[in-house]
């Protein structure tokens, strides 16, 4: 405790840095959008070069010169970036794809944090083809990546006989910020260069830093007297194919309208009517071998943009705030007819609202969901919060309430970093049992060398968020993780990775052991080329009080078990042309032995096509049973530019006993509009390969801007 209390008051004996200043210009006349810097206009600007080395030697001087310009007008930003590269043709370049995988090849990221308050960012990168990949970063070192997130905004690049250049175009409207005349921002740019496995920073260099640290961040200043306005942005779309469940035909005709209005500069407004998720691509089926219940993310992009305003984690996946109850039920879509979401910032408080409207469906009456969140900032960079959820149905009600402090030190003891969470939760409803409190708490120590982590949890029995997600509930956890990476950088080797100690205890109510884990990685490496090798050691204990079920009726009887279990995997390198990982694991499994193997293989066969497939299969034997489990997927994408990709997604396992083929094409004809085709085909293979299901859905949104 004494040390802990240490570490928490001498969190505030911040030591302050030097802050970079980036200078936008404003001109009269707009560039010409084509990757080439050449337009006069660029000459204004004035250079941003000194960058450093953030991998693999944090400090060192960039193996390749990059240079960076920054221009406004009164509708938009633009950046022009030149990749020096004295070998051109080893540039790696293969990604074209809206989202897709551009880490793998050479890059630019940006970062603005547009309100300065170190507590969210928008995200942008790029590669030498034009790729677009954008996000909504929050929280510590912005962990809560909103990748989902889809910003109006333009790239065009070249690949040129001295490296490769990039024009970047964003709308004013695409940010949020304070109506001030002159704006100052924080920002930040990383370049990637692949084949070296090397990433070069403009600020915020040193290995507990790099380009996710907001609060290191440089300032971009020079913006003034710019207005973002309340643009309307209008999303009209309709739906029509058909689908054939079991004989049954069912033609589709649907319109419907997305609207985005903001409400102020820093508060912006969503509403859906008769809200539709055709292009949604499915869930991957999983075995579940566990006494647990499974956890799917959410893939709706209504819910997604700007939902890690509503987290409110209760440790693990559960949180007491789970999009997916709402419109989704027994797996399948509940229709939604319509809904709203507001979120955004009002002085220093960060505010998210969400209503929405199911109808009727099966069992299903029509409800109304609503949660309500606000955050205050204090100290900087932490805050304190609450959240606030309601469901209301003939059936009845069910609320809760939760309140969440956050501290965040990014300075601790110098570089370091630390954060120390304190959370706690109730709920209520219809009928609900009297015990119905959880609790998070944790100090985490997240750093380069030393990684450690301290939490205690604890979820009653009568705890019930009927919109949120929990997987278990009567019990406490305790958890410490301790993590050693020194850095090595010769003889190939980047960094060893070692897991010194890492548990996680469950009690019940009367502090008798549930279950426990405890593991150690006594090997584990991390080379230059980005190749990573690890061993570890399992110890489990489990005690479950009732019998349960895990794969084809076979059960796992209520008792005590003790067992240990080993493993070791490698993964390769994503700059690779062929790439992937192996997993392999052996020992106990509850009263019975179990070997695990899993693995994933990627071809980037060109520019335009990758192919990839994964595998897993378990052996277990138990109960004087042999049982098998297979699970495969695979997935073949075709880009044929930067604006139009297709996909084939295809999955099985002996549990279903299901085909699963999905098939997407997405054209974009402008930035903002989208075309979909999407054909879902579920066939059984239980006893014959027969049809069962198939839909064909077209679905065509289009962009306007009033």
């Amino acid at each position: 405790m004494r040390f802990f209390l240490l570490l928490f008051f001498s969190s505030f004996l911040i030591i302050y840095s030097q802050t970079k200043t980036a200078r936008a210009v404003r001109v009269s006349s707009s560039p010409n959008l084509d990757g080439v810097l050449d337009d006069s206009v660029w000459q204004k600007a004035i250079p941003i070069n000194d960058f450093k080395q953030q991998e693999p030697i944090a400090g060192n001087e960039p193996s390749l010169q990059t240079e960076v310009r920054i221009i406004y007008d009164d509708d938009y930003l633009y950046l022009g970036v030149m990749c020096y590269d004295n070998e051109p043709e080893k540039i790696i370049a293969r990604e074209l794809k809206w989202d897709g995988f551009i880490s793998a090849d050479d890059n630019l990221k940006l970062l603005f944090d547009t309100f300065n308050d170190n507590r969210s960012a928008y995200w942008f990168a790029t590669n030498p083809l034009g790729a677009q990949d954008d996000a909504l970063l929050t929280g510590f070192e912005m962990k809560n990546f909103n990748e989902a997130w889809n910003g109006i905004w333009d790239v065009e690049c070249k690949i040129l006989e001295n490296g490769w250049s990039a024009e970047f175009r964003f709308p004013l409207s695409t940010f949020k910020f304070y109506n001030n005349e002159k704006q100052v921002w924080g920002f930040n740019i990383e370049r990637g260069i692949r084949r070296k496995n090397e990433t070069v920073l403009w600020t915020s260099v040193g290995k507990n830093l790099g380009l996710l640290k907001i609060t290191e961040a440089g300032d971009l200043m020079g913006i003034e007297n710019i207005r973002r306005g309340n643009p309307i942005h209008l999303k009209p779309y309709l739906t029509a194919g058909a689908e054939f469940v079991n004989g049954d035909k069912k033609y589709i005709l649907e319109p419907g309208l997305d609207i985005k209005y903001g409400v102020t500069e820093t508060l912006s407004l969503d509403a859906t009517i008769n809200t539709d998720f055709a292009q949604v691509e499915s869930d991957r089926a999983r075995i579940n071998l566990s006494r647990f219940p499974l956890f799917f993310p959410e893939k709706r992009e209504f819910f997604l943009e700007g939902m890690k305003t509503f987290d409110f984690g209760l440790g693990g996946r559960d949180n007491l705030f789970y999009s997916r109850r709402i419109g989704i039920s027994r797996g399948r879509q509940v229709p939604i007819i319509a809904g709203a979401k507001l979120v955004g910032r009002v002085g220093d408080f960060e505010v998210g609202a969400i209503n929405m409207q199911t109808a009727s469906k099966d069992e299903e009456p029509t409800t109304n969901y609503s949660v309500a969140r606000a955050k205050y900032d204090i100290f900087g960079s932490s805050s304190v919060g609450v959240l606030f959820t309601n469901k209301l149905s003939s059936k009845g009600y069910s609320r809760g309430i939760g309140t969440d402090m956050d501290f965040q030190f990014n300075n601790f003891l110098g570089d370091k970093n630390l954060i120390v969470h304190a959370g706690i939760a109730k709920t209520d409803e219809k009928d609900g049992a009297k015990n119905s409190w959880a609790g998070n708490f944790f100090v985490d120590y997240p750093n380069d060398l030393i990684d450690t982590y301290l939490a205690y949890r604890f979820i009653q029995g009568g705890f019930n968020p009927a919109m949120g997600f929990v997987s278990r509930k009567s019990f406490q956890q305790l958890t410490y993780n301790l993590q050693l990476a020194p850095r090595i950088n010769q003889y190939g080797i980047k960094k060893l990775e070692f897991e010194v100690f890492e548990s996680s205890m469950y009690y019940d109510n009367n502090g008798n052991l549930q279950s426990a884990q405890f593991t150690v990685t006594p090997v584990g490496i991390e080379t230059e080329s980005g190749d990573q090798l690890q061993f570890g050691i399992n110890r489990t204990f489990d005690k479950p009080a009732e019998d349960f079920e895990i794969f084809n009726g076979n059960q796992i009887a209520a008792g005590d078990y003790w067992y240990s279990t080993y493993s070791a995997s490698i993964e390769t390198s994503p700059s690779r042309s062929v790439y992937g990982e192996i997993n392999y694991g052996w020992g106990g499994y509850y009263s019975g032995l179990r070997r695990s193997f899993s693995s994933r293989l990627s071809l980037v066969a060109s520019r335009h096509l990758t192919i990839s497939g994964d595998y897993s299969y378990n052996q277990i034997d138990i109960n004087n049973n042999e049982l098998k489990t297979h699970e495969i997927g695979g997935r073949i994408t075709y880009s044929f530019s930067t604006k139009v990709a297709s996909s084939v997604f295809t999955q099985w396992n002996n549990e279903n006993n299901e085909v699963n083929i999905n098939y997407r094409i997405n054209w974009k004809p402008k930035v903002g509009s989208d075309f979909y085709l999407v054909i879902n085909h579920l066939l059984s293979t239980a006893d014959k390969l027969r049809s069962k299901d198939f839909a064909i859905l077209a679905k065509f949104v289009w962009f306007i801007i009033i």
